[in-house]
């Protein structure tokens, strides 16, 4: 049985909609659905019915939510006490896409301490979902992510406190050679590397399509959920993807890469990059860092 399970259960139990409680956990509606069957699994019997429409608790799931709720409380009550005992060890704990621990993190960590000595970081760098699952059982204090006003990317902390970051541009680009980009936006079957349907980078660039209506005709020949290898995918020449323009800063000043939104800048879109900090999360060293940052943005 794993931690996630318990909290999508208790999460499913408190809004009682597949759909909704998938949103607010962060996954696709799939992967959240075969999470809660894996728990009705482990524990050998359903837990809720699925013939109404909100699902309910089953007589076995009304039994079960207080077990699950002291499950959780007693493992984030362990995990504070042992991450106060050793806190000076393991120093500030950030989850961060794997984009922006390639593209961003390094630097903006340098930046924000450019006089003086540094703390010690922990970076844990994952997907969007695995980011989320660190900062809600409390392994990490901070999530750096990328933020759009269209797509709801701190919802899921409760009582978090937010500090924006920077801004980055979602860019159309593609393999160049001698100064020309090898795939372009305008005629048919134009190769298309997508990235997962359920990340943000994902959600972000079906909505550029979506207004972008029939403009372009695509063809899906890659999938991956992670930007960086995205990138390596578009540098090896086998199509074009939508990608933050940080991430692909170097190969685009080197000629590597060309940005397809230099001729149709409605091919791309602003984003943001924002700190979500957990309530939870108060040592002193957290504290001191926090406002370092808003500091920083302040100024």
């Amino acid at each position: 049985m794993e931690l996630v399970w318990l909290l999508d259960f208790v999460t499913l139990a408190e809004c009682s909609v597949f759909s909704r409680a998938a949103e607010i956990r962060n996954v696709t509606q799939p992967a959240f659905t075969r999470r809660i069957k894996k728990l009705e699994y482990a524990v050998g019997t359903v837990l809720f019915d699925r013939s109404v429409h909100p699902v309910t608790l089953t007589p076995a799931g009304e039994k079960f939510l207080p077990v699950a709720q002291s499950l959780i409380f007693e493992w984030e009550t362990a995990r504070a006490e042992l991450a106060g005992a050793g806190e000076a060890r393991a120093g500030i704990r950030i989850a961060c896409l794997q984009s922006l621990s390639v593209a961003y993190v390094p630097v903006f960590l340098r930046n924000l301490y450019d006089h003086g000595a540094r703390p010690r970081f922990r970076v844990f760098a994952d997907n969007f979902a695995g980011c989320v699952d660190a900062v809600t059982s409390g392994s990490a204090d901070v999530l750096i992510c990328y933020s759009h006003d269209t797509i709801s990317t701190g919802s899921f902390l409760p009582g978090k406190t937010v500090c924006p970051l920077d801004r980055d541009r979602l860019i159309p680009v593609s393999k160049a050679m001698a100064g020309q980009a090898l795939h372009g936006l305008d005629g048919g079957n134009i190769p298309f590397l997508s990235p997962g349907p359920g990340s943000f980078l994902g959600r972000l660039t079906r909505t550029i399509l979506a207004r972008n209506g029939d403009a372009l005709s695509l063809d899906t020949v890659y999938e991956d959920s992670i930007g960086a290898a995205l990138k390596t995918a578009v540098v090896e020449g086998l199509g074009i993807a939508w990608l933050p323009e940080k991430l692909v800063a170097a190969e685009l000043a080197s000629g590597a890469l060309a940005d397809l939104s230099r001729d149709m800048p409605q091919m791309a879109e602003p984003i943001g990059i924002t700190a979500y900090r957990n309530a939870h999360a108060t040592s002193p060293q957290v504290e001191r860092f926090w406002s370092r940052l808003v500091s920083r943005n302040a100024g």
